[in-house]
């Protein structure tokens, strides 16, 4: 799974979805959740995938610069955060990895410090203009849970500054020892539709 991007000609007003993919399998436990999830969308929601492995971002260096002026002085990341600024919906999907994000997708969190900082050293409010509602896709290969507290805890603080809004997620555990199940998947595609309106759901 690479940067990519699908649309579909509708009569219906198009949205945006933005996907930050963290894990180095395309095809493995946490890209089967996001297919499913993918898989439910309306035809009138265009989707970008950013592969975090595939394309390397650099991570923050803590220069300064995004204290003083919009941006960053990186410039690996700036069609991503073009597109996240465009987005009408964020999807987070990777692994935990010693109860963390791995340290691609990682980076890229890392790097919305731009953002922190327009807001709280330059004082613009909102940093983030467009409203946009997200969603957590993560698996973990182990039993423990802990990760995924302290993942969904980052990307909420995150997403205070971001103008974003934590819609659901979906968790799915020892992933090692079985695939990913079937309740799984239906659990994202139900999320799909929460997060986009395209149905009814009872939740997570």
């Amino acid at each position: 799974m690479s940067a990519s991007t699908a649309t579909n000609a509708t009569s219906f007003e198009e949205k945006e979805l933005l996907v930050l993919f963290g894990s180095p399998h395309p095809n493995g436990n946490t890209g089967k959740l996001l297919h499913s999830f993918l898989d439910e969308l309306p035809d009138h929601v265009k989707v970008t995938v950013y592969d975090a492995y595939k394309q390397h971002p650099m991570p923050c260096i803590d220069c300064g610069y995004c204290t003083k002026k919009q941006g960053c002085s990186q410039r690996d990341l700036d069609a991503f955060m073009e597109a996240f600024e465009r987005a009408d919906f964020f999807v987070v999907a990777s692994p935990v990895y010693y109860n963390a994000l791995p340290a691609p997708p990682k980076a890229v969190i890392d790097r919305f410090q731009r953002y922190f900082s327009a807001r709280f050293s330059m004082g613009i409010r909102p940093p983030v203009k467009k409203p946009k509602q997200a969603a957590l896709l993560l698996t973990c290969g182990s039993q423990e849970a802990a990760g995924f507290a302290a993942i969904r805890s980052q990307m909420e603080m995150a997403f205070t500054v971001l103008n974003t809004t934590l819609i659901g997620c979906v968790f799915e555990k020892d992933t090692d020892r079985a695939p990913v199940e079937k309740a799984a998947l239906l659990r994202a595609k139900r999320l799909s539709y929460k997060l986009t309106g395209a149905g009814d759901t009872n939740g997570d």
